[in-house]
């Protein structure tokens, strides 16, 4: 739910209504009609084929006749949803990148602002659901641009397309069901049901099981609008995290130094309490002292650039904003975010700024070649998941070298050549 500006890439023609172009255009003449590719012909067939099924399936659950007529009988592909569904990129942007967009100047003065102009509103919504209203800010910012980048792509069109395209067809049939629901439960319009073409919606970028289950009439006028009503929108961010379990007098993360020596293979998701990491000689970056209140906390190592760049234990929270967004690096732009809304830095070490990201064929060929190895990815996909960190981290220390799951262009070439 981290997404980016909307490309609207429609060709315009000549501006046929100037009064002074008429007579320059000559009489055309008619062409025969261009014949419409197959694999067109096909998805057409296809796209026809699911709605058939899926509304009969609809009707069989017990959704209402007219309610499924007058949506997915009513439902047309998206082309766009296609193309963007099933484009990988080849090359990705670097961690400090990112976060130096998210977290950029402008979006950090955008958010101050935005914060003064609703600051009733944000204290309201911070101690109703008890979650930090910066972090509710950063979201705003984040997943629309605090409101301005929604989209415009109708959800019943989109998500048909998905589920007919089957590569995602369980994702987008749930999101239909839930749709249905929705305007059953006349919480929604249909004519509201706009937004990217991956099914998310309104200012928090909702999809629509998301917006079924945890989304909230924050003034209580009997319509939830997460497009226009600001209380609404922040006010649903704020349940969603709150039900996660968002523990508002706890830190998200802390960047920390670690002492010589340290035995990087902790950073694989073990959990120790501040105590006992402190026990381990890993102490606040900023050279102050852990709190006592903090030493009962636990956390996890988070080595998101490898043992050269900056590290981080990141606490419950952490994992409560990646609910949202399961991305570390959506996880530590809203974190960045938030801290300089309070003119606060979060990162003091510098990034390894002359790495150069794998391309996604490098990052297909490292899973090749670790799984070769015995090292087990979990299947190639060009997709450095967990288990992929896994195997990276395996391959390290029967190598014996720093186990931190970090790839760069050097040790990617060590595990190609094995």
């Amino acid at each position: 739910m981290m997404k980016y500006a909307l490309c609207l890439g429609f060709a315009l023609s000549a501006c046929a209504s100037s009064p002074n172009l008429k007579a320059a255009i000559p009489t055309p003449h008619k062409k025969p009609l261009t014949t419409v590719s197959k694999e067109v012909q096909d998805f057409e067939q296809k796209f026809t084929s699911w709605k058939k099924t899926f509304i009969v399936e609809a009707l069989q659950k017990g959704y209402d006749k007219k309610l499924v007529a007058r949506t997915i009988g009513k439902a047309k592909i998206n082309p766009k949803a296609i193309t963007k569904d099933r484009k990988q990129p080849e090359y990705s942007r670097p961690l400090w990148d990112y976060l130096a967009k998210a977290a950029s100047t402008e979006r950090i003065n955008t958010g101050k602002t935005k914060l003064a102009a609703n600051a009733a509103l944000f204290s309201s919504v911070e101690a109703r659901y008890n979650v930090d209203k910066y972090i509710l800010a950063a979201i705003w910012g984040l997943e629309s641009d605090y409101g301005t980048i929604l989209g415009d792509d109708d959800m019943i069109d989109a998500l048909s397309t998905l589920a007919a395209d089957g590569r995602r067809k369980a994702f987008a049939e749930n999101q239909l069901y839930a749709i249905l629901e929705l305007l059953a439960s006349g919480h929604v319009r249909q004519s509201q049901l706009r937004g990217s073409w991956a099914g998310a919606m309104g200012m928090t970028q909702f999809i629509p099981t998301t917006f079924r289950d945890y989304a909230v009439d924050y003034d209580n006028n009997g319509n939830i609008d997460l497009w226009t009503n600001k209380g609404d929108a922040l006010g649903s961010a704020a349940n969603y995290l709150s039900r996660f379990g968002w523990r508002n007098t706890e830190p998200v993360l802390a960047e920390v130094k670690l002492p010589k020596g340290f035995d990087m293979a902790l950073a694989d998701g073990v959990t120790r309490s501040i105590s006992g990491w402190a026990g381990l000689g890993v102490v606040p970056m900023n050279g102050q002292n852990w709190s006592n209140q903090a030493l009962f906390l636990e956390a996890k190592l988070l080595v998101p650039a490898g043992a050269k760049g900056p590290i981080f234990l990141s606490f419950k929270n952490f994992d409560v904003i990646k609910k949202y967004n399961n991305s570390t690096a959506y996880a530590l732009g809203i974190a960045a975010l938030a801290h300089g809304f309070q003119d606060k830095t979060m990162i003091i070490a510098d990034w390894p700024t002359n790495d150069v990201p794998l391309t996604r064929s490098q990052r297909i060929k490292l899973q090749q070649a670790l799984t070769k190895q015995g090292f087990d990815t979990g299947g190639v996909d060009g997709i450095l998941g967990p288990k992929s960190r896994r195997a990276i981290r395996a391959w390290q220390k029967a190598n014996h070298l720093p186990v931190d799951g970090y790839v760069n262009i050097d040790l990617y070439g060590r595990i190609i050549k094995g």
